[in-house]
């Protein structure tokens, strides 16, 4: 059963805003977008963990020195620090490298956010394998699964950095416990092309053209999804569509996931986390609702791979625009 949705909203496309956006990537646009959250919340205060520069939030500490705290590498401090902020009334917004962030504070996150959900909203910098040139110590394919499992709290995996600078007030506003999983790097292909509609629980429409096959991605490697897509022959490209899943909501979102996949032939599933991340959310989905799809995923493998470029670690994990075509195009013929 859907509760308490959000009416949906429209977002107009700006060509010109995407492109900037997906320029600088992720984390800049991120710390950019701070600028106008203070605007919009004159009580928002900002920590970060050593991660000022990183996170893009220059400015903002610049322009709002009052209500930026660096908690230094102290990251079970800053989610501690914030969730005392939230606690006396204020919005607070706590960002660091997503590994240290989930998995050096987690139990700061599971007990702030989770149990006693407080509405602090925590932003993992750089998820997935973008850092893979310097290690597992710095990538972080584990977030997903471990925050998943912690219940009352909202995650937002933004499929681009334009998404991102359009949705993340409405993020805020919501008032929820809540982790942004920032993913990809810089100079991405976006994902978003026309006006965007949102409930802030379902998946967003890419590309709707035809039954056969439903693919599911979250975060930055969409664009990668898209990319395969528009290099199948049009007989093929013709029989999928394609959704990403910026949105987990355990409640709607995959009640939504599972009214979408009933109408399709099967489902393919495309995400940089280990077990535990779109693709068991989505198994999960589709079993809770009784709906028995064949069901094809591509993500990280359960084991440690070979250190790299970004784009190393993903032909790795057969996420690279080729390996996607080939896998999509496979599933499309048998």
């Amino acid at each position: 059963m859907v509760k308490n949705m959000l009416e949906p909203s429209l977002f107009k496309y700006s060509r010109k805003e995407s492109t900037r956006s997906n320029v600088v990537g992720m984390r800049a646009t991120y710390g950019l977008t701070t600028l106008t959250l203070k605007e919009l919340y004159p009580d928002l205060t900002i920590f970060s963990a050593d991660t000022s520069t990183s996170a893009g939030l220059d400015r903002f500490k610049t322009s709002h020195s009052d209500s930026f705290f660096d908690c230094g590498i102290s990251e079970q401090c800053m989610v501690a620090a914030a969730a005392g902020y939230v606690a006396g009334g204020g919005i607070a917004l706590a960002s660091t490298f997503a590994p240290f962030l989930i998995l050096r504070a987690a139990e700061q996150v599971r007990l702030s956010l989770g149990y006693m959900n407080l509405p602090i909203v925590i932003t993992g910098l750089a998820s997935g394998l973008s850092l893979g040139y310097l290690g597992y110590t710095h990538c972080c394919v584990e977030d997903l699964p471990f925050v998943l499992s912690i219940p009352n709290i909202y995650v937002y995996s933004p499929s681009d950095a334009y998404e991102l600078k359009l949705f993340l007030p409405e993020i805020v506003k919501q008032r929820k416990p809540t982790y942004i999983r920032l993913t990809g790097a810089s100079k991405v292909e976006p994902v978003h092309k026309t006006d965007i509609t949102t409930d802030f629980s379902s998946p967003i429409k890419i590309s709707n053209l035809g039954s056969k096959l439903l693919v599911l991605s979250t975060g930055s490697i969409s664009s990668n999804v898209v990319q395969a897509i528009n290099l199948l022959p049009e007989n093929y490209s013709s029989l999928l569509s394609h959704y990403v899943v910026p949105f987990f909501d355990h409640t709607n979102t995959t009640d939504q996931i599972a009214k979408l996949a009933s109408e399709y032939d099967s489902v393919f599933v495309v995400d940089e986390s280990m077990y535990g991340g779109l693709a068991s959310f989505t198994s999960m989905a589709l079993a809770k609702n009784s709906i028995f799809k064949p069901l094809h995923a591509s993500t990280h493998p359960h084991k440690y791979l070979s250190c790299g470029s970004h784009e190393y670690m993903l032909q790795q994990c057969k996420l690279d625009v080729k390996c996607l075509q080939e896998t999509i195009l496979s599933i499309l013929v048998s």
